[in-house]
């Protein structure tokens, strides 16, 4: 495999990485693009919170306009960062150590970085807009990182990079559950007192004081009828509604901790006799 397809491989290794990770970062030289990058990342729905921008000075005079507008649309922005600052940053939203030494040394030319904080699933929009928009999006970090070891190498100098594990947390929606709701028929006996009436027959005799002639014969037929009548009960059965049950759902919002254990790598040096050892921070 040549050096180039070697590059080419890499880059796009770091490009997958980057959007595994859901943030990416794209380094502009020229502010207008980096005003349309912006503003075509904000209409493509990706919230302020998670745009950041950086500068290598804070008095970059070039650039005032660009901060205006961009105070104007996204609100304050703090784009002045030391060097260690600025790749700590980097770092903590998961570029990886080749990409943030890279991008601070471009910084220094006078270009404007953008980084976009996104989830899984917008890692690759948020990147095809920033190279759409001409954004360096860490194509030259690695033959940076491999120039850079060269270099202090050829210094006599020799580097070990210390690894450490990060927890990177995430969220999967699974079903906790399931409620089921239906109707079940219940039958119970029920007693109701209904009060009725009825007519009973009443039969009064009554003597007849003294001889009254009637104009009747003896044996004459002679019949009365009197028709009893009561109140009978009837039972009739009619559904009616006697409550109403809404089903919804809610979002509870709880905290979980979360422990695992993470491992780091620290420096053990061993010394065979009296060597004089000067410490310095890289810059």
């Amino acid at each position: 495999m040549s050096s180039v397809d070697r590059n080419i491989a890499n880059e796009q290794q770091i490009n997958s990485e980057e959007s595994a990770r859901g943030t990416v970062a794209g380094l502009f030289t020229d502010h207008v693009k980096a005003q349309q990058a912006l503003d075509q990342l904000k209409s493509d729905g990706f919230s302020d919170d998670r745009i950041g921008m950086a500068t290598a000075e804070s008095e970059n005079r070039p650039h005032a306009g660009f901060w205006d507008k961009v105070r104007g649309t996204f609100g304050d922005r703090d784009h002045t960062r030391t060097a260690e600052d600025f790749r700590d940053s980097l770092s903590a939203q998961g570029i990886t150590a080749d990409q943030a030494r890279y991008f601070d040394d471009q910084l220094r030319s006078g270009g404007i970085l953008v980084t976009v904080r996104t989830d899984g699933g917008r890692a690759m929009q948020a990147l095809r807009i920033l190279q759409e928009n001409g954004a360096d999006t860490g194509s030259g970090a690695v033959s940076f990182a491999r120039n850079e070891r060269s270099s202090n190498e050829a210094a006599g100098e020799r580097r070990i990079e210390l690894l450490g594990e990060v927890l990177r947390v995430h969220k999967e929606r699974v079903q906790s559950g399931e409620v089921r709701l239906r109707k079940e028929v219940i039958t119970e006996q029920q007693h109701i007192e209904v009060p009725v009436t009825r007519e009973e027959l009443v039969i009064e005799r009554t003597a007849v004081s003294g001889d009254r002639p009637v104009s009747e014969e003896i044996g004459s037929e002679q019949e009365v009828r009197v028709p009893l009548t009561e109140e009978q009960v009837r039972v009739e059965k009619q559904p009616v509604a006697r409550e109403e049950v809404r089903v919804g759902k809610r979002a509870v919002q709880e905290t979980r901790e979360v422990n695992e254990p993470t491992r780091r790598e620290e420096l053990k040096v061993d010394k065979q006799g009296d060597i004089p050892e000067k410490k310095r921070r890289a810059s």
